[in-house]
């Protein structure tokens, strides 16, 4: 066992972080993009070109350079997460479903952005397995042309067109997601008592018990932590083929070496 404690502090503020950071800050929380702005945010995500912050009134879209708001969509009941590839920009509904719209459509500018309803469009476009555990989207996060997608009823694996596939599993209690670019995914689990991290190695197949799992009151995260996040780094291990994980909980940061199951514990302070 390897544990460190250094402390990260608690009083910086990030407002706008680097392409492909994914920052969801949770359903209370406020964010203040402008002088006349003042919205609920759900989550954060960044290209090399924009942030995408879903909220409860819809969709904004910042050029990264002038962190000016430069297209928007608003929708009804707001979007709850959001997630993009290079190509296209996902977003989650409370009762439609995964929507998406292609990246040639945004356009706008920070004097007069534009509303991209019209560029909205429905996951059927992209693959015959667009039918989901349910509709209530909670959280996307995907790998090129791979979506893991975890719902109010479910968790859902879709591969895009072409040769498109899903696999799933019906259990609940998920939170959040990260999937890598082989196939291996991992999500985030809340019960009663415990929360936890299930693994899955591979995403071709319908699934009930997950591969691995790290659960809190185990022998890495202590006993009554919440798992806020997390973030993967792929073949990064001390072994060079498994993955890091970066673990964001309520009392810290966990970083774990799959390779060999050693872990550092960032505490806040």
């Amino acid at each position: 066992m390897s544990i460190y404690d250094p402390p990260i502090g608690n009083d910086a503020d990030l407002i706008f972080v680097s392409p492909g950071y994914e920052a969801p800050l949770g359903n209370d929380s406020d964010l203040i993009f402008g002088p006349d702005i003042i919205e609920t945010l759900y989550q954060v995500w960044t290209d090399d070109d924009y942030v995408y912050a879903a909220t409860a009134r819809g969709l904004d879209i910042y050029d990264i350079e002038t962190e000016e708001k430069y297209a928007f969509i608003n929708y009804s009941n707001g979007f709850n997460t959001v997630w993009a590839n290079d190509d296209r920009v996902f977003v989650g509904t409370t009762n439609s479903g995964v929507k998406y719209f292609n990246k040639t459509c945004i356009s706008g500018s920070i004097s007069d952005p534009y509303d991209l309803i019209i560029c909205l469009n429905d996951l059927s476009d992209l693959t015959y397995y667009s039918q989901l555990t349910s509709t209530y989207i909670k959280y996307i996060h995907g790998n090129s042309d791979k979506l893991l997608i975890i719902t109010n009823s479910g968790i859902d694996v879709v591969k895009l067109d072409p040769q498109s596939y899903r696999s799933h599993s019906t259990m609940t209690s998920g939170v959040k997601g990260f999937m890598t670019s082989t196939g291996k995914f991992y999500y985030t689990v809340s019960g009663t008592n415990e929360w936890a991290i299930h693994r899955l190695n591979t995403c071709l197949v319908d699934w009930s018990v997950p591969d691995n799992v790290y659960r809190t009151g185990g022998s890495i995260f202590d006993a009554d932590l919440t798992l806020n996040d997390m973030f993967v780094t792929e073949n990064t291990a001390s072994n060079d083929i498994s993955n890091t994980l970066f673990v964001a909980t309520s009392s810290g940061v966990y970083v774990i070496d799959e390779g060999n199951d050693l872990y550092a514990i960032y505490y806040k302070e």
